[in-house]
């Protein structure tokens, strides 16, 4: 009995369908990454190491799939899982790192903070000038003008000339803010001209206005008028507000125009 022999087949000679599949290991070691990358990214400061992870198992993933492009290796499942767990593991503890960095960043901020550009005391506003707090709170100082003596001034000294500006209160936030004792503080400074005053500035300084609440409700607007007398030498009206406690205090300029 004759028999004929197999044909010649690559892989193992005489034994048709049986190649072994070459391994590819730059594939299995993007999966081996991945893997570690998501084990890492558990802990809170695991994760600028699951990043380095995430990278690496991506970067390995694509050189295990480039080497099956060019044939040199014939398995790719794993280094497309560690191309695709690699880049999500890296993509989610980016954002992670940057809101936590953000957030760190903004630790110390308050809700009474000065945010405007001007208002600090080195560089105090101009009349019309508004100072913005971090939480809405908005005050703004009109320009001073020159009107008569009150009558009953007990401040007023003689040869002394009257001024009259309005503050200009914003609540644009939606919730109410308790508002110091007529919107300002009892600290306030004060000083025409360089010269700070000992007693009240006017009657108007001194009398709670019963129309001026304890608090802006939400967007609510109040507008105060202040009177100050200055000697006629004084050319300018340094005004600093603090609408409510622990607030940071605005600073205006305002010029004295006695013409």
């Amino acid at each position: 009995m004759k028999t004929k022999p197999l044909p010649d087949l690559p892989g193992l000679p005489g034994l048709p369908g049986l190649t072994p599949k070459r391994p590819n290991d730059i594939g299995m070691v993007a999966l081996g990454l991945a893997v570690m990358a998501v084990l890492t990214a558990g802990t809170l400061w695991g994760i600028p190491l699951a990043i380095l992870l995430g990278l690496a198992a991506t970067v390995c993933g694509a050189i295990g799939r480039r080497r099956v492009k060019r044939d040199k290796a014939d398995v790719r499942v794993p280094a497309l899982i560690g191309i695709g767990l690699g880049a999500m593991v890296t993509a989610v503890c980016l954002g992670l790192t940057i809101w936590f960095l953000d957030a760190m960043s903004h630790l110390d901020e308050r809700p009474e903070d000065l945010v405007s550009a001007g208002g600090k005391y080195g560089t105090p506003l101009n009349p019309g000038g508004t100072a913005r707090y971090r939480d809405g709170v908005k005050v703004t100082v009109s320009k001073a003008r020159r009107v008569p003596n009150l009558p009953g001034d007990v401040a007023l000294t003689k040869g002394d000339l009257t001024y009259e500006f309005t503050v200009t209160y914003v609540n644009d936030q939606g919730k109410s803010v308790d508002l110091a004792w007529n919107g300002i503080r009892t600290d306030e400074k004060l000083k025409p001209g360089g010269i700070t005053p000992t007693g009240p500035m006017s009657p108007e300084w001194d009398r709670h206005h019963p129309w001026f609440p304890d608090e802006l409700a939400p967007h609510q607007k109040v507008t105060v008028k202040m009177h100050t007398n200055a000697p006629p030498t004084a050319t300018t009206l340094d005004f600093t507000c603090a609408p409510t406690d622990y607030r940071d205090e605005a600073h205006w300029l305002l010029p004295l125009d006695w013409t």
